[in-house]
């Protein structure tokens, strides 16, 4: 997360901030977190997926081909999450529907 973070402080223009909105996940609260000094991370409020569009998203993915099921092995699960994730990426019309909040277009 400290690169993540340290990749995105380095777009913005000098001068120019950036906003990164985390979720409560541990990586997003450690004490060992690298923030650049361009970078904000405000956190999100607990239990607010409709600030949190990416969490419909990983439901959608979850229950269309994770949901009641046993994998073999962390590999069979990694190649699960390759092959929903790289079926799902291209069809941007229906990541759009999953993540777009009536509410915040204009």
């Amino acid at each position: 997360m400290s690169r993540h973070l340290r990749d995105i402080g380095a777009r913005p223009p000098a001068g120019k901030f950036a906003l990164v909105f985390q979720g409560g996940a541990g990586w997003h609260l450690s004490t060992d977190l690298e923030v650049p000094e361009n970078v904000s991370p405000p956190l999100l409020p607990p239990n607010s997926p409709e600030l949190h569009p990416i969490e419909t998203l990983f439901s959608v993915l979850k229950h269309r081909r994770f949901a009641n099921r046993v994998f073999e092995s962390a590999e069979h699960v990694r190649q699960a999450v390759k092959e929903v994730w790289s079926g799902f990426v291209p069809n941007t019309k229906e990541i759009m529907r999953n993540t777009t909040r009536e509410w915040a277009v204009r």
